[in-house]
């Protein structure tokens, strides 16, 4: 598909655009009275309809997302990059439930590529040989081995290495410069944020080698030999990479480094905004638009728990517009 085959699609998008939510509008709203007051200020700005649940704005408000870019996108099979982390998370979700005999509906995530009914159907027969989505066989897997070793970290470890060596085929298919350059970012600051547990908590060479997964900057082999070795050592290594300033951030707080990951994409697809044809500016957008979402997710939930305005204001994401 040629990149001019986007021209609506940029269109439209950029005319969405104008009803993104500017800092200062955020800014105001980290210094509402309460949680009230806040999706009152929301419902205003005409970014939500109606008071809710802050779960249920969040969903309706990442559906509205993938509702415009499946209704803009030509190429409508470009739009799985962004459901990765969902996808896995949704099949772990799946084979956790499948131990504790919950229903995983309510646990889902989106957007997501997955047809979630086979998924959950699939689950409650304890059978994930026949998925037939991307992912099955991590998913049986890592059933099997929760269900031999009884160990549900184990199966946890192996969905998410799923997801990290996906994110690195995307960023290998030089499809979209950009979409593959947010994906090895995301592959290379998850294998990160491994390697610092495992060097934390002591981890041997067998846990890393399976946790730790394909790399886009990073050297693997040196990191896991790193994580498996003196702290300083792991974070001299890392501290002289592109990702700095987050390492550095990570050793302050985790949370402090989770910002830093989504400002910093941020800063990746800022030029983007600038481009007329191609895939580029959808992946702007949307990036541009979780962040948003994000925002006020965190907003409204420390509202609701009393966190004062200063610190609200502190966890606020850098925005697209």
């Amino acid at each position: 598909m040629k990149k001019t085959d986007y021209a609506y699609c940029v269109a439209r998008l950029r005319a969405n655009e104008a009803y993104m939510l500017k800092k200062d509008f955020l800014m105001k709203l980290c210094e509402s009275e309460n949680l009230d007051k806040a999706l009152s200020a929301l419902i205003e700005e005409g970014w939500i309809k109606e008071k809710t649940g802050i779960r249920e704005i969040i969903r309706l408000k990442n559906n509205e997302l993938w509702t415009l870019l499946n209704e803009s996108v030509p190429d409508k099979g470009e739009l799985n990059v962004f459901c990765v982390l969902n996808d896995f998370f949704n099949i772990k979700t799946a084979v956790k439930c499948a131990f504790c005999d919950a229903e995983p509906e309510n646990y889902y995530l989106y957007p997501t590529s997955l047809n979630l009914g086979e998924l959950t159907e699939r689950a409650r027969l304890r059978d994930f040989s026949s998925l037939k989505i991307y992912g099955a066989a991590t998913a049986e897997k890592a059933y099997n081995m929760a269900l031999i070793t009884e160990n549900g970290q184990s199966a946890e470890i192996l969905i998410d290495r799923g997801a990290i060596d996906c994110l690195c085929e995307y960023a290998a298919a030089k499809k979209s410069e950009l979409s593959n350059t947010v994906c090895g970012f995301l592959c290379d600051t998850a294998n990160i944020k491994i390697a610092l547990r495992i060097n934390a908590l002591g981890k041997g060479r067998d846990f890393a080698e399976e946790a730790i997964g394909n790399t886009f900057k990073l050297d693997r082999n040196r990191l896991i030999n790193l994580a498996l070795g003196e702290r300083e050592e792991l974070y001299s290594y890392l501290l002289a990479t592109v990702y700095s300033e987050g390492v550095s951030l990570y050793s302050e707080s985790t949370a402090l480094y989770e910002k830093w990951c989504d400002d910093r994409i941020i800063d990746l697809v800022s030029d983007a905004k600038y481009t007329a044809f191609g895939f580029d500016p959808v992946c702007a957008f949307y990036y541009g638009k979780q962040n948003e979402i994000k925002s006020v997710s965190i907003i409204l939930t420390a509202l609701q728990s009393g966190v004062a305005a200063d610190e609200i204001k502190e966890r606020v994401r850098a925005l697209y517009v």
